[in-house]
């Protein structure tokens, strides 16, 4: 693909890997549940927080909520649901910006979904991938963000109810977590004409499509990414149209405990009212300041 190259550089300009497969993530909606209501793709945060009202509601009349608008990841790695309304925000980044009244407003506006609108599960701020996916399975929310690793299984369990676009733009800008995998040699490796020819083989026509066929991702060569049908051409247009927008996280120390605990934690904490949107903003930049 055209930018695989720009998105995986290393901050001094660099290439130091060689992609092999590559993700970006999107949107998931139920496509019947939006056409009963009426409601359209949302494409911005305010179109979002819309259809996630209209679309939380009590199904079959015994007065308890049901089906949820939006199924948030809270849990480890939930970072992924909070970028797209809260980095994508004009000079927002993993810095002192998050303290910015622009910054604020994205992890606010996540609070809000939850304590005010009421749009996520109860459960949401312990949830994981495995129950984000669940509950989009079995209809307890009706939309979720996550990639094109779950589509197949998605289409298995809900056929054409199930579709995608690109997250929504929210406060000037859109941002989705760019995942990859890459290969490289290293320094004091004892062959390296032999290594790269090895990794070389993985990344080109044919080969590399084997091996996506193995992991169930997506190629990185035009030719293969040409061919492809692995995947139902919804999810790949969805990614492809992210790639833009795309990031990865920094490559810093602060990264690891960002995503595993210094995030879950304070995301829980603030869903559940222990703390502020800006105290939770906070302990992020702090973290990363002083790494």
């Amino acid at each position: 693909m055209d930018n695989l190259l720009d998105l995986t550089k290393a901050e001094d300009g660099k290439q130091y890997y060689l992609p092999i497969q590559y993700v970006a993530l999107y949107l998931y909606y139920r496509a019947d549940m939006l056409q009963e209501a009426g409601i359209e793709p949302p494409q911005t945060c305010e179109a979002l927080r819309d259809a996630a009202v209209k679309l939380t509601r009590d199904t079959n009349g015994d007065g308890k909520i049901d089906t949820y608008g939006f199924g948030f990841r809270g849990a480890k790695s939930g970072h992924e649901h909070w970028g797209p309304f809260t980095l994508s925000r004009t000079g927002v980044a993993l810095d002192d910006s998050l303290n910015s009244e622009a910054g604020v407003a994205g992890t606010q506006f996540l609070v809000d979904l939850f304590r005010n609108d009421k749009v996520f599960p109860p459960s949401a701020p312990n949830d994981g991938f495995q129950e984000i996916i669940g509950a989009f399975k079995s209809g307890v929310t009706a939309m979720t963000i996550h990639h094109i690793g779950s589509s197949n299984d998605l289409v298995e369990a809900l056929g054409d109810k199930v579709s995608a676009t690109i997250v929504p733009e929210c406060g000037g800008g859109r941002w989705t977590t760019f995942g990859d995998e890459s290969t490289a040699v290293l320094a004091n490796a004892s062959d390296k004409d032999a290594a790269w020819k090895w990794i070389s083989f993985l990344s080109t026509t044919g080969n590399n499509a084997l091996f996506n066929t193995a992991t169930g991702q997506l190629p990185v060569t035009k030719s293969d990414t040409a061919a492809w049908d692995r995947h139902e051409k919804r999810f790949i247009d969805a990614t492809q149209e992210s790639l833009p927008f795309a990031k990865l996280l920094p490559a810093s120390s602060a990264t690891p405990e960002f995503v595993n605990t210094v995030w879950p934690t304070n995301m829980q904490r603030a869903l559940n009212g222990e703390i502020t949107a800006q105290q939770m903003n906070e302990a992020i930049a702090k973290l990363f300041a002083e790494n």
